[in-house]
């Protein structure tokens, strides 16, 4: 696929930059998914809007987007560069995951992660549901299912649970949730 292709199928142009990307592929990835969309063919247009996604990614992180010539500045002190603000994710229990987020912000959250660590099988937003294929090395392959609960405190608590999906035992729960945790953690910005 074309870097062209791309950008038309997430719909951004051609000095969009990774954000920008990322945004386009997630408000469209919740319109697109088989599990939201009645359409027949919302599963080739996942898959296309994930191919076209990583397709972007890959040439926006190999390269800076090109800069016209700057005529020579006078030395100027730098502004700060605008972070983003630092997301609070911690352990609540063995199984659950507390992120201080409101729900709707959680799920991008938790689909980036999901990346991470496998294929998506099942999204529905409206149940804050999230299921997640994962090959493991000594333990079979397993539904990770993520149910999401919004609280009043502004903390938004996703419980995990563990299926094998083959003969054998599922890895423990605690183990996949401290595994989910590290990924959260290491994609989360920092201040």
């Amino acid at each position: 696929m074309h870097e062209t292709d791309a950008r038309r199928i997430l719909g951004v142009t051609d000095d969009a930059d990774a954000d920008a990307a990322r945004s386009a592929y997630r408000s469209r990835l919740l319109r697109t998914h088989p599990d939201v969309s009645g359409s027949r063919d919302a599963t080739e247009r996942t898959v296309e809007l994930t191919r076209a996604y990583r397709v972007l990614m890959a040439r926006l992180s190999a390269a800076p987007p090109p800069q016209p010539p700057q005529p020579p500045q006078p030395a100027a002190r730098p502004e700060p560069v605008p972070s983003l603000e630092p997301i609070l994710i911690a352990m609540v229990d063995i199984s659950t995951i507390g992120i201080a987020a409101p729900p709707n912000e959680t799920l991008m959250i938790l689909i980036d992660a999901a990346h991470e660590l496998g294929e998506i099988s099942y999204l529905d937003p409206s149940a804050g549901l999230l299921e997640i294929v994962v090959e493991f090395i000594e333990a079979p392959t397993s539904s990770v299912l993520l149910n999401m609960q919004g609280r009043a405190t502004g903390i938004t608590e996703v419980v995990c649970t563990v299926e094998p999906l083959s003969g054998g035992d599922a890895p423990p729960t605690d183990a996949v949730t401290r595994l989910l945790f590290r990924t959260l953690v290491e994609m989360a910005p920092t201040a």
